[in-house]
């Protein structure tokens, strides 16, 4: 079991379930637990009784929002480890969760962030709790790429417990891009047929160096859900 760990105050909900989605159709046992502030994943994925902590399936993905660590997420599964699945995705914008649910330098980070204050400083508040040499990989949303955003982030965190990784992933940040992922929420479904392509080749290399999965299998798992829509 692999944990995958999105850092940031970005809404990444959406971004979460594209890369959770993919993952699935690998296919692979995938579980999102939204640890964040808003947890904006309760209203993309909403369940039939509404209650303060739950588990539905969505897509084909396992979600869990409302809990505060892996036992209080065990006792309501009533199981006491998590192996059944091959990919555990956290979306995090609070240090106290981090902590909580025993995050470490073992499990794969990514720290997902536009270039506002907000976004930037509250990934930064999970980053400053990280208390061990830890690989970090950078996604940057932005209309253009620039060397000097990713410099920014260097000097923002040169004295934090982080190693960025070589790679960098940047998402774009398009309308008709918002537009069709406005409309996954609106229908609560997955799809991608209305991205644009650089926006689902950002998606992939996302995937690829986050998960550890081959170019292959990522670009198979993305057809195979082009043709479900």
């Amino acid at each position: 079991m692999k944990k995958l760990v999105f850092i940031g105050g970005y809404d990444k909900a959406d971004i979460v379930i594209y890369v959770a989605k993919i993952l699935s159709m690998i296919p692979k046992k995938v579980l999102v637990i939204d640890t964040t502030l808003i947890q904006k994943t309760r209203y993309i994925i909403p369940t039939m009784t509404p209650t303060a902590k739950y588990v539905t399936t969505y897509d084909g993905i396992d979600v869990a929002i409302g809990f505060n660590d892996m036992k209080d997420l065990g006792d309501y599964l009533g199981i006491a480890n998590f192996e059944y699945y091959d990919f555990i995705i956290y979306d995090i914008d609070n240090p106290v969760y981090y902590d909580s649910f025993g995050l470490g330098p073992e499990d794969e980070h990514c720290f997902l962030t536009t270039f506002d204050v907000y976004s930037v400083q509250k990934g930064l508040d999970v980053l400053r709790n990280i208390k061990q040499l830890t690989p970090v990989l950078k996604a940057i949303i932005t209309r253009d790429p620039d060397s000097e955003e990713s410099e920014y982030l260097d000097f923002t965190t040169f004295n934090l417990k982080i190693k960025w990784k070589e790679n960098i992933v940047y998402m774009p940040f398009e309308t008709e891009d918002l537009y069709e992922i406005y409309q996954n929420q609106r229908y609560s479904r997955v799809k991608f047929t209305g991205l644009s392509m650089e926006y689902m080749d950002s998606l992939s290399f996302l995937v690829e160096n986050i998960s550890g999965s081959s170019r292959g299998e990522v670009r198979k798992a993305i057809k195979l859900i082009e043709r479900e829509s």
